[in-house]
């Protein structure tokens, strides 16, 4: 009789125990979200996003992350636009879950078709590199796929990639300086966040622009953090434009993270481990002085997106 007594109280304790836990669990459980993002653009969404899955996994343990890139080398706003109204084909559909070794590729898929497969909470546009100077090549345009957006993925928070300038010296800067364009692009990102729908703003552009009055300007096949001149060479560069895509996302479901505490390192073998979409190079070897600055220029870029941080050499 005493042993069946003594039973029965442990087991009111425990569930005790566990009743009082249960809201902890619960709240622990719910401030770790789901990540779903997807974005509509060209190469140079490859160049912000395709490090950001794993940036988010190591400065979130435990999150679980669904994100696509939906993009047409070279796509203009204007394209997407006639794309969207015409249902065309014409993209590569990217795409990174949690779970998952490596990104996935599907190819001829329609804007409206990569909508439909998940429940999108942020979606990410951008314009192509050339015309990102001049905000007459954004409208009607932009105005247009927002709405279209917002009525296909009503909950879902449009975003800005603000990207990066040409890299010094590159025929297609024309007669701008690398930091005149970069200010060009400032200004026009301005505008969208003004005067349209937009709600968040990745600075990435600045980063980039930051890192290059750092030592990590000497990265890049092409110098100047670049490959060929324009996209990011592999490895420090992507790095950084990802630090900064992983803060403003993460804030956006309430989660602070310090882009000054990650961990990831990228080398040849990890980046082919995990199939980034269409590399530019390979990473190349950089020290822990350069991580540590490369998490600075994201830091500063953050805090400061619509000036330059400048670091006297």
């Amino acid at each position: 009789m005493k042993d069946r007594l003594l039973i029965s109280r442990c087991r009111a304790s425990v569930l005790a125990f566990l009743l009082c836990l249960s809201p902890y669990l619960w709240a622990q459980q719910e401030s770790t979200p789901k990540v779903r993002v997807l974005s509509i653009g060209n190469s140079f969404s490859r160049d912000a996003f395709s490090y950001v899955p794993f940036i988010i996994e190591d400065l979130v343990p435990g999150v679980e992350v669904d994100w696509g890139i939906m993009y047409i080398g070279g796509c203009s706003l204007e394209r997407h636009w006639n794309n969207w109204v015409e249902q065309k084909p014409d993209y590569q559909f990217d795409r990174f879950r949690t779970g998952d070794a490596h990104w996935g590729l599907q190819k001829n898929v329609t804007l409206q078709q990569a909508l439909g497969t998940g429940e999108w909470d942020i979606i990410i546009l951008q314009q192509q590199s050339a015309r990102s100077r001049y905000y007459d090549t954004y409208q009607p345009y932009l105005d247009q796929l927002l709405e279209v957006l917002q009525k296909a993925c009503p909950n879902a928070t449009p975003a800005w990639l603000m990207t990066q300038a040409y890299g010094t010296g590159y025929e297609r800067l024309g007669e701008m300086s690398s930091d005149e364009m970069w200010a060009r692009i400032n200004v026009t990102s301005q505008r969208v966040m003004d005067d349209t729908r937009t709600r968040l703003l990745i600075p990435a552009g600045t980063a980039i622009q930051n890192a290059r009055y750092t030592a990590l300007d000497r990265f890049g096949k092409a110098g100047h953090l670049v490959y060929d001149g324009y996209h990011l060479h592999e490895g420090i560069a992507p790095f950084i434009e990802g630090l900064c895509v992983a803060q403003v996302v993460m804030r956006h479901y309430g989660v602070e993270v310090d882009v000054q505490k990650s961990r990831l390192r990228i080398t040849p073998e990890w980046r082919k481990e995990r199939r980034t979409p269409e590399p530019h190079g390979e990473p190349e070897e950089a020290t822990e002085e350069d991580y540590a600055t490369a998490m600075r220029c994201a830091k500063w870029a953050l805090e400061s997106p619509w000036q330059l941080t400048v670091v006297e050499q």
